[in-house]
C-alpha cells in the first residue's frame, strides 16, 4: 500500500525542445534544478538532433536508453528525412514540424507515460515549438512555456503582437518606442520580429499566434533573474507574468567552478574545435571578450560598451578599428573598471538568485508545488 501511494505522488514533467544547442542546453539545466527538487524529468527532441548529438558524442545511441545528468532524452520524428536541408530550408521545415508534431509527440507521451503508468504533470516547451501546447492539451496536460531569451523582449514581444503600443511601421520607420519597465527604445533597439523589415518569415505569424494566445499557458518560465530585469518583470505582472527560474547556465559562470559536486547538464551538439579552445585557455584572465542584446548590456545591466555601425547605409556593418577601439576601452579604458565592477555584482547576483531560497529558487519551487497541487 505504501508503494502504490508513494508511486501516486511522483511528479513527472515532460520538456520539448528544438534540436539546436541554444535551445537545448537551456532546458537541460532546468530540468537538472527541478530533478533537484524531486521531480522526475525527461527531455524530447526530434531524431535528427538526436543523430546530431550521436555525432558529437554527446550521447551513444538513437534507440536505447540515454541519460543526460540523470535526464531521459526521447526523440520523436520531424516527418523529414535526416538529409533534408533543415536550415536552408527553414520556412518548409518548421511549417512540417508544426503539422506533424504533435501527433508523433502524442504518440510519444503515450508510449513513454500512459503505457508505463506515468502520469505527466506537466509539459514544458520553448517558444519554437509553439505547437507542442496543442498536443499537451489534447491529452489533458497542463503546458508550461520556457522563455529562452531575456524577460525584456518577452515583454517588447508580448506588447508588439497584442497592439498595446506603438511600435516602427512602414510608413513610419524611425519612431521612438516607449514601453513600462524598459528604455527608450529606437529602431535600432528593437528585435527584428517586431520592425517592418523583418527577413523571418516563418517566425512573423509563430510569434503573433503565440502571444495572442498566451492565456493557453499556466506558467512562463524566464531564463533570466528578478534582480537583472526587475523592472521588465514587474511591468508584465497586470498582463501575462513571466517568473524567472534562471540564470541557467554552466555553474562555471556562476562562480562555482571550484565545486566538485557542480556539474554543468548542457551538452555540445558539435565537436569541439580543440585549437580555439586550447587558445583561449592559454590567456590570462579577463583578457577575452564576448556582447549581444546591446540596448540591455549597455543602458541598462552597464556591463558594456555598444560597436557603432560604420557601413554609409546604415547596416550594421563593423571596421576592423571601431572594433579595437571598443575591446581597448573594456580591458584599459576609462569604464574598464566600472564594467569589471558592474559585470561582478551581476555575477554574484546570478548566483545567489539560483541559490538556496534566491529569487529563482523559490520560483522554481513555487511551480513544483503548483503542478504536484500542494
Amino acid at each position: 500500500m505504501a508503494l502504490k501511494e508513494t508511486k501516486q505522488e511522483e511528479i513527472h514533467v515532460l520538456m520539448v525542445t528544438l534540436p539546436a544547442q541554444g535551445h537545448i542546453n537551456p532546458m537541460l539545466r532546468l530540468g537538472k534544478r527541478l530533478l533537484d527538487k524531486g521531480v522526475h524529468v525527461s527531455l524530447a527532441t526530434t531524431l535528427f538532433g538526436g543523430h546530431r548529438m550521436l555525432k558529437a558524442s554527446s550521447i551513444t545511441s538513437i534507440t536505447g536508453p540515454n541519460f543526460i545528468s540523470g535526464i531521459p532524452i526521447l526523440f520523436f520524428s520531424d516527418g523529414i528525412s535526416l538529409d533534408y536541408d533543415r536550415s536552408g530550408n527553414l520556412n518548409y521545415y518548421m511549417e512540417t514540424l508544426a503539422k506533424t508534431g504533435p501527433v508523433n509527440l502524442s504518440n510519444l507521451i503515450k508510449d513513454y507515460y500512459h503505457d508505463t503508468g506515468k502520469k505527466l504533470s506537466c509539459i514544458i516547451n520553448n517558444p519554437f515549438v509553439p505547437w507542442v501546447i496543442d498536443a499537451a492539451l489534447e491529452n489533458q496536460i497542463p503546458c508550461a512555456m520556457h522563455w529562452i531569451q531575456p524577460c525584456s523582449l518577452y515583454a517588447i514581444y508580448y506588447r508588439f503582437y497584442n497592439k498595446l503600443n506603438q511600435f516602427p511601421t512602414l510608413e513610419n520607420p524611425d519612431i521612438s518606442v516607449e514601453l513600462p519597465g524598459l528604455p527608450l527604445l529606437q529602431t535600432q533597439d528593437l528585435p527584428s520580429f517586431v520592425l517592418p523589415s523583418n527577413p523571418f518569415g516563418c517566425f512573423t505569424k509563430m510569434f503573433s499566434d503565440i502571444f495572442q494566445n498566451m492565456k493557453r499557458y499556466k506558467w512562463v518560465l524566464a531564463n533570466s533573474f528578478l534582480e537583472l530585469e526587475k523592472e521588465a518583470i514587474e511591468s508584465m505582472a497586470e498582463l501575462c507574468p513571466i517568473r524567472p527560474v534562471g540564470p541557467l547556465v554552466p555553474p562555471s559562470l556562476l562562480g562555482k567552478e571550484h565545486q566538485s559536486d557542480v556539474v554543468d547538464a548542457g551538452i555540445s551538439m558539435w565537436k569541439a574545435d580543440k585549437a580555439s579552445l586550447e587558445w583561449l585557455n592559454n590567456q590570462l584572465p579577463a583578457s577575452v571578450i564576448y556582447p549581444t542584446n546591446a540596448k540591455l548590456i549597455v543602458d541598462v545591466f552597464k556591463v558594456g560598451l555598444r560597436l557603432n555601425p560604420s557601413h554609409p547605409d546604415g547596416e550594421n556593418v563593423f571596421v576592423k578599428e571601431e572594433l579595437e577601439k571598443c575591446i581597448t576601452e573594456i580591458l584599459c579604458g576609462p569604464k574598464s573598471e566600472e564594467l569589471k565592477k558592474n559585470a561582478l555584482k551581476l555575477k554574484q547576483a546570478a548566483h545567489e538568485a539560483v541559490s538556496s531560497g534566491g529569487s529563482s529558487d523559490r520560483n522554481i519551487q513555487l511551480f513544483v508545488d503548483e503542478i504536484s497541487g500542494n
